[in-house]
């Protein structure tokens, strides 16, 4: 698993420090900040008003995915964080992310009814736009720096009848919405059928996490919405309390008319 986090050093550069979690080594690199949205960064720093100032376009549409914070409130500078050893930088992640997740918890929870009935009114319409908002509510809630939901879908394929002529039937298979910063779907194949048919039994209830290793930063769980199959991966180093509440909530919710 990678941490990312940026720190703007000018108005046209930023350092970007990858922390890889399992090796507890760090790289360090320079980009553009035009290059900002391809990142797939867990927190930003700015410790200049003029940089901001400059750059607030860019960062109104960075914003919605990790947290921009003043380096002044972590007493950082740029040299400081370019030189913090990688337990520092640990730290100071599981701080940043504590906070961040908290502040996505309490909204959704102050938002909990809203966002339920939302989320129901999409699974029964549209389905695929369900799954696509509801990666992008995870993610946040969770703290993720990446997700997968796997899940059953319906194709249309082209098979031979008895009279060897092609006709077109419906195919259960299962689909994919993964990513980072951005999800895509894809298709899946024999390893996503052996998943499902591995988690069968735990699709009796609504929603439960089957795994968490905060040490190696990975999350699994599994839901079911009118007897419709869900798998979630995750790569996440926190799951509390709050999550655990949060998450059953919205699934029971999901549960009822």
């Amino acid at each position: 698993m990678i941490i990312s986090v940026g720190f703007i050093r000018s108005s046209s550069q930023v350092l970007i420090r990858e922390l890889d979690w399992d090796q507890n080594s760090i790289d360090s690199r320079l980009i553009d900040v035009t290059d900002l949205p391809d990142f797939n960064l867990q927190a930003l720093f700015i410790d200049d008003n003029e940089h901001f100032n400059s750059l607030v376009g860019i960062l109104e549409k960075e914003k919605a995915f990790y947290p921009i914070l003043d380096a002044k409130d972590e007493s950082l500078t740029f040299t400081s964080f370019e030189n913090l050893a990688p337990q520092a930088f640990k730290d100071l992640y599981a701080k940043i992310l504590n906070r961040w997740c908290l502040h996505q918890n309490f909204s959704s929870l102050e938002n909990v009814w809203n966002i339920t009935n939302h989320f129901r009114d999409l699974w029964k319409k549209d389905r695929l736009s369900f799954f696509e908002e509801f990666w992008y509510w995870l993610k946040r809630n969770l703290g993720a720096v990446d997700l997968s939901i796997i899940f059953n879908d319906v194709i249309k394929s082209e098979e031979k009848d008895e009279n060897n002529e092609k006709r077109e039937r419906p195919k259960l298979i299962q689909s994919i919405l993964s990513g980072s910063k951005k999800a895509n779907f894809i298709q899946g194949g024999a390893k996503e059928k052996e998943l499902m048919q591995n988690y069968l039994e735990k699709f009796h209830d609504s929603f439960e996490i089957t795994e968490f290793h905060p040490t190696k930063g990975q999350f699994v769980a599994t839901a079911q919405i009118e007897r419709s199959p869900i798998i979630f991966m995750a790569r996440t180093t926190q799951l509390n309390q709050l999550q655990r509440s949060l998450l059953a909530a919205v699934f029971q919710g999901l549960q009822n008319p």
